[in-house]
């Protein structure tokens, strides 16, 4: 499976990303590749548990970050939601957001970029 038919996959702006990486489909790999360790979900999932509120605000920003160099619009939205931190809504939108970054995650590992 190529670059391009993961971002298929994943939901990535493959077209605006390999601009934004100017062609460079290595370095793509390389950011790809580091992705699933740079989520944190274990970090997310316990400022979650302990209603950490400014520790939720800061792995979703970090999260946010990832997703807009990598071009994956829901995600980036989803933790931008979740960066917002309304305690009402943390559970549903943090649940949201740890689903989606392990299917991305699954993703690119079955990929074996």
């Amino acid at each position: 499976m190529s670059i391009k038919s993961l971002a298929e996959r994943i939901g990535m702006d493959y077209d605006s990303v390999i601009e934004d990486f100017c062609g460079d489909v290595a370095a793509l790999k390389d950011a790809l590749r580091a992705f699933p360790s740079k989520t944190a979900t274990a970090m997310l999932e316990e400022c979650v548990r302990s209603m950490d509120m400014e520790g939720i605000r800061k792995e979703a920003h970090a999260i946010r970050k990832s997703a807009e160099k990598l071009g994956l619009g829901e995600l980036r939205t989803s933790a931008a939601r979740l960066e917002e931190v309304n305690a009402e809504k943390v559970p549903a939108d943090s649940e949201h957001l740890i689903r989606l970054q392990r299917e991305i995650a699954k993703a690119i590992e079955e990929e074996n970029l």
